[in-house]
């Protein structure tokens, strides 16, 4: 038995409509995709754009096409005034009933000769009550009836109608002579008494003037709509840019909050943590401490050959314990640190005290230390014991970013402005500097780019200034190096808040190292 083949089925290619079709497709999604991450400002001008432009241009139409009617109602009622006061003047009742049309041809030629006086009208036909042509300028169609003419029958029923035809077509076209632009308007006359119908005049009216005034009333509504329809969007616009930046200030400033509730339980839980370290800890090494000391006079009693190694060891382990205290200390401070006791100082001695301290540390980096300090510098009112702290740790980090043979240089100097005066302290050092990308964080708790570095010394001077009423921030400085701006209040101005100086821009690079 032979095994039938099966051929396979040919590939079917995509046909074109389907390929524009999964294009369209592609493109809407990229659309959609591009407004999704758009900004709510982008989202209602584009929006809001599309909606007015076509209200703008639906008004346009509406109010234009509004005003071209009553233009022409006002247009046709005024030659059908006119045509029968001329009418009036030159015929009479009989010229339109005779059966002898050429007794009185002369008088309908005589008010075709009076009409055309008129710039605007350059012929008409005379039709009578039975559609028959009573008088042409065209002979031809003198006695010629006219049943079928639907305009002509609505002027015998009283109407006054224009024929438009050749009016749209003259007014979309360059063709501007009198047959191609006229307007052909029905008057139906009525007799003295105003209740016979005596005929109806087909006045031939040029379109000249008439679509010279549509051009302009079309332009002045088309511009009145367009100022309105931008002045709209101008106004809708700075509304919602303006509730925008309200929305971005709201939105940054519960960033804001949400970051101080989430800093604040940071906080709370390390001082949890580190009161149960201290009270762990704490003991144990007063216990370590007092012993290490005490066998430190054993060891000197001793007279064994290795006593001084041994003293020297024993005092690396008092060296250690103290750190490790000071350390735990520092971040018992830093967690609740002690309400301030503002009391009037003198902020150079306290620069100079805090530097005399230091006066060894700096001799062994081979740093100098430069004093700029202003002798007529007012009294300040803060607790000496915060500022203190603030400047050993400021002054500590300056120093330890400074590479040998460098320079930390701190100035005093009064500073007034629209607010309030205040004292003005820089701590400047010539170190490498500071990434751009660590500038708002260095006084954050425990960043630091120290291998050794706890990063709680920063954080813990900016509480200390804060706390008494100071503000303090990264500033330029003369050179490569860092520049801290600490700004205290003077005696009398601990109430006012104390902006910072606008020295200029955001230093390129500042060299104060995180804690």
């Amino acid at each position: 038995m032979r095994t039938p083949l099966t051929m396979p089925y040919p590939v079917r290619s995509q046909a074109p409509w389907q390929k524009l079709r999964g294009l369209r497709k592609l493109d809407h999604f990229r659309i959609r995709k591009h407004f999704a991450n758009a900004s709510l400002t982008t989202r209602f001008a584009l929006y809001s754009f599309v909606c007015v432009s076509i209200m703008t241009v639906g008004l346009w139409l509406i109010v234009s096409n509004y005003l071209i009617n009553q233009i022409l109602d006002r247009e046709w009622q005024t030659t059908a005034e006119m045509v029968r006061t001329d009418v009036r003047k030159f015929l009479e009742a009989y010229d339109f009933k005779t059966k002898d049309r050429k007794s009185v041809g002369y008088k309908f030629a005589s008010l075709l000769d009076y009409m055309r006086l008129s710039p605007d009208i350059f012929g008409f036909k005379v039709y009578s009550s039975q559609s028959v042509v009573l008088w042409s300028d065209d002979k031809q169609l003198v006695g010629k009836a006219f049943a079928d003419n639907a305009q002509l029958q609505k002027a015998l029923r009283g109407e006054v109608i224009a024929d438009m035809a050749s009016f749209r077509r003259s007014e979309n076209s360059l063709d501007r002579n009198a047959a191609a632009s006229a307007i052909e308007i029905y008057v139906p006359i009525y007799s003295e008494n105003g209740k016979e119908l005596l005929g109806v005049f087909e006045t031939h009216r040029r379109a000249d003037g008439v679509i010279r005034a549509i051009h302009q009333a079309r332009l002045v509504v088309l511009l009145g709509a367009l100022g309105g329809g931008l002045l709209l969007y101008v106004s809708l616009f700075a509304i919602v840019q303006q509730a925008a930046r309200k929305i971005a200030e709201q939105q940054e400033n519960l960033l804001k909050m949400r970051s101080e509730l989430i800093a604040s339980q940071r906080m709370a839980a390390i001082g949890e943590m580190a009161a149960a370290v201290a009270h762990g800890i704490g003991n144990p090494l007063s216990s370590i401490r007092a012993t290490t000391q005490v066998a430190m006079l054993d060891a000197e009693t001793d007279g064994c050959e290795k006593s001084p190694q041994m003293r020297e060891n024993l005092q690396k382990i008092v060296q250690q314990v103290d750190r490790v205290q000071k350390r735990m200390q520092g971040l018992l401070n830093f967690v609740k640190p002690l309400e301030p006791r503002p009391a009037q100082i003198d902020i150079n001695a306290i620069v100079r005290d805090v530097t005399e301290t230091l006066r060894a540390r700096f001799q062994n980096a081979r740093v100098r230390l430069n004093l700029d300090l202003d002798a007529e510098l007012p009294s300040i009112v803060s607790d000496a014991n915060h500022l203190e702290q603030a400047l050993m740790a400021l002054i500590t980090n300056a120093l330890e970013a400074t590479p040998e043979n460098g320079v930390v240089t701190i100035r005093t100097q009064s500073r007034s402005n629209g607010v309030g005066s205040a004292v003005r302290l820089l701590i400047e050092d010539t170190g490498s500097g500071i990434p751009t990308e660590n500038h708002q964080r260095i006084f954050e708790p425990f960043f630091t780019t120290k291998p050794q570095g706890t990063g709680i010394g920063l954080p813990l001077a900016k509480k200390f200034l804060e706390r008494n009423g100071g503000t303090i921030r990264i500033a330029n400085g003369s050179g490569a190096g860092a520049a801290i701006e600490i700004l205290l209040p003077m005696a009398g101005e601990e109430k006012k808040s104390l902006p910072h100086t606008t020295s200029g821009a955001a230093p390129n690079s500042v060299s104060l190292a995180g804690s």
